[in-house]
């Protein structure tokens, strides 16, 4: 796959012709999936067009955004499904006051033939433009809304149940593990104390779920474990203003700082709770961890 991010508007040529979708694309679920399946059935080069930061970053005004997946994630994904393309468009404000008419004009100089997209994909200045605007100009596939047990499948929703903790239907909706990749840092190695060390990551602008533990997968240096995830403000002790998301490897112990770890999430065990001493936590901790355990075994 090729990736072009693209700034100046003025300045892009690709010579193959392409069959593009278009959108945010934030967490690639299982309807942006339908998108690119369709869009790789096109005898033409396939791509997909999104853009850097996510929109709403700029049409909120917002300093910021926490997404289902950063930029960085999402090439990694698409480039897993052999695209040709990944155009990155720099989304500022400038690019969001685009006329539909300039950004018309902008997908032919990107040799844009054919264009898959859903059913109400609006585009321009306002949103202005529409799907109708589109087929004067290309070949357009449209594709109505996927639904998975009669639910519509969207990147909202999918915030939603995650912010419930739903993390089954969540995963149901992605088609995959929703996960968070980050790196180690150095904490306040309380949980060491009580015998439940942790390694806490730096989610940067990533979408955190309900506070709470979960049952979680982790993936580092090469190898699979299994664990259980914190997400929180470690109002027991060691209270922190902002959330906090750490995790206990089942098996792993030593110094975990520096290392980059993705944690794919699995089933949401219970709420964060204050509890009245470290004896009650560390009893809680226990039971959190038999009953990953036990899920594990039976899973």
């Amino acid at each position: 796959m090729k990736t072009i991010r693209i700034s100046d508007y003025n300045n892009i040529l690709i010579l193959e012709e392409l069959c593009a979708t278009i959108g945010a694309f934030d967490g690639i679920h299982l309807g942006h999936q339908e998108l690119i399946k369709r869009c790789k059935e096109s005898n033409l080069k396939s791509a997909v067009i999104t853009f850097d930061p996510d929109p709403d970053l700029v049409f909120k005004k917002l300093d910021y955004y926490p997404v289902l997946l950063p930029i960085e994630k999402k090439e990694e994904l698409i480039e897993s499904y052999d695209i040709d393309y990944l155009i990155i468009f720099e989304f500022n404000l400038e690019f969001s006051k685009l006329s539909k008419e300039r950004f018309i004009e902008i997908l032919k100089y990107l040799n844009v033939r054919e264009i898959v997209l859903g059913h109400d994909f609006r585009f321009g200045y306002k949103a202005l433009g529409s799907i109708n605007d589109l087929k004067d100009e290309f070949k357009v596939i449209e594709i109505d809304k996927v639904l998975i047990d009669s639910i519509r499948v969207s990147s909202t929703y999918i915030k939603e149940l995650l912010k419930d903790g739903n993390i089954e239907l969540a995963n149901n909706l992605l088609g995959r593990n929703y996960s968070i990749t980050g790196y180690t840092f150095m904490g306040s190695k309380k949980g060491m104390t009580i015998g439940f060390p942790t390694a806490n990551i730096n989610y940067k602008n990533y979408f955190l779920p309900k506070n709470g533990v979960y049952l979680v997968k982790v993936l580092f240096d090469g190898n699979e474990y299994y664990g259980m995830a914190n997400v929180g403000h470690n109002p027991t002790f060691n209270f922190q203003n902002i959330l906090r998301f750490e995790v206990h490897i089942f098996g792993v112990s030593g110094i975990l700082y520096n290392k980059k770890m993705e944690v794919l999430f699995i089933k949401h065990i219970r709420d964060e709770k204050k509890f009245n001493n470290i004896t009650e936590l560390k009893n809680q901790l226990t039971y959190d961890k038999n009953q990953c355990l036990e899920l594990v075994k039976n899973n």
